[in-house]
C-alpha cells in the first residue's frame, strides 16, 4: 500500500490508510505525516447508531528519527540480509536508495 499525497485545506499531507474494516461497524486507522512534520495515527470506529470514536497517536517531527530507527530495529534486528531487504522494500515502494559498494 502505497502512501498517498492528499490536500487539506490547500496544503499538503503525505498519508496512508493502515488497516479498514467496513461493515455493522466500522474501523479505519490512518497514518499522516502532517504539514508541520508530526506523525499522526488517527483511529476511527463507527458502531450501530451513531456510535463513533476517535484516537490519535502523535510524534513529534523532532522524534521521528527516533522512532525511525526504533522500527528499522523492530523489523530487521538479527536479520544478516538487513541491509539488501531494506533496500529491496524501499525500492518496491519506489524509493530511491543511494548505495556504494567497495571494492
Amino acid at each position: 500500500m502505497m502512501p498517498v499525497l492528499f490536500c487539506e485545506n490547500g496544503g499538503n499531507m503525505l498519508s496512508t490508510n493502515l488497516f479498514r474494516e467496513e461493515n455493522e461497524s466500522s474501523t479505519f486507522v490512518d497514518a499522516t505525516i502532517t504539514e508541520e512534520g508530526d506523525l499522526r495515527i488517527l483511529k476511527n470506529a463507527f458502531g450501530p447508531g451513531d456510535y463513533e470514536t476517535e484516537v490519535t497517536a502523535a510524534i513529534s517531527a523532532t522524534e521521528k528519527d527516533q522512532l525511525l530507527l526504533a522500527l528499522l530495529e523492530h523489523i530487521y534486528a538479527g536479520d544478516k540480509n538487513a541491509l539488501e531487504n531494506f533496500i529491496a522494500f524501499a525500492r518496491s515502494r519506489s524509493l530511491h536508495v543511494a548505495t556504494f559498494r567497495w571494492p
